[in-house]
Parts: structure tokens; C-alpha cells; sequence
């Protein structure tokens, strides 16, 4: 029995090495030589806003502590409120993005009972409002 001898399967250069490194070269050259942001002036002192009062959101509903409605200060029911409110022009960007009623922004007080809160949710929620999203305030 005679062996045949096997040639050597030749293999072509890889080039996507020297390419990997060509570009990891270059990010690192950009990494040490360049900046995401010019330096803020170093005698500038900024402003703490940590203390500043929060602005509410304009289109919001408030609930006061006895469970009455009101809307840009002025009373209001909750039938009133949802026909006035697909006329903002706020609420209607966000109408577009939602897909069944219209969100509304409830600010209780909080000394509001939790019963009436939950119960003025469900009225809105009963009347055709979307998400009713309850605006806090956080602490710090």
C-alpha cells in the first residue's frame, strides 16, 4: 500500500486584522486628542437650582383639599373640564400619542383624602379621560 502525500492547504491573509487595528488606532488618537465639550469657564460659579419653586403644568386639573375641581383658577366639574380640554392645544400633542381618551394631569392637595382622590380618578377615567397621571412634588 502506497501513502499519497497530501499537499498543504493554503490559506489566504486575513486583511480585516490590519484594518482592526488601523481603526482602533484611531480611536484612540481621537480619545487622547479630542474633546466631547468645550471646558466651561473655570471663573464662572453656576447657579443651584435645588431651591427653586417647580412650575406646575399649565393644562393640569387641581383637586383642593375639599375635593373641589378647578381648571386656570377657575371651579369646574369634571364633564366641563374633559369638553374644554381637548381644545388646548397641549393636550392635543398629546391625544396623537395616545390611543384611547385624552391624558389628563391631576395636582391634588395633599391633605385631599385618598378616598375622594381615588373617586375623582375614576369619574374622569368614567367620563372618557385617557391616563390620568397624579402631579407630585418631590422631596428632598
Amino acid at each position: 500500500m502506497k501513502k499519497l502525500s497530501i499537499a498543504p492547504i493554503k490559506r489566504k491573509s486575513e486583511n480585516t486584522i490590519s484594518l482592526i487595528n488601523i481603526v482602533f488606532l484611531m480611536l484612540i488618537f481621537f480619545l487622547i486628542a479630542g474633546q466631547l465639550a468645550p471646558p466651561l469657564d473655570k471663573t464662572v460659579d453656576l447657579i443651584d437650582s435645588k431651591d427653586a419653586d417647580p412650575l406646575p403644568p399649565p393644562n393640569a386639573l387641581v383637586a383642593r383639599e375639599d375635593g373641589s375641581l378647578h381648571f386656570r383658577g377657575s371651579p369646574t366639574t369634571v364633564e366641563a373640564f374633559l369638553q374644554e380640554a381637548p381644545n388646548l392645544e397641549a393636550v392635543e400633542e398629546d391625544i396623537q400619542s395616545e390611543q384611547t381618551g385624552f391624558p389628563v394631569k391631576l395636582i391634588a392637595d395633599r391633605d385631599l383624602a385618598a378616598t375622594t382622590l381615588i373617586g375623582l380618578v375614576g369619574e374622569l377615567q368614567a367620563a372618557g379621560a385617557g391616563k390620568v397621571t397624579v402631579v407630585t412634588m418631590r422631596t428632598q
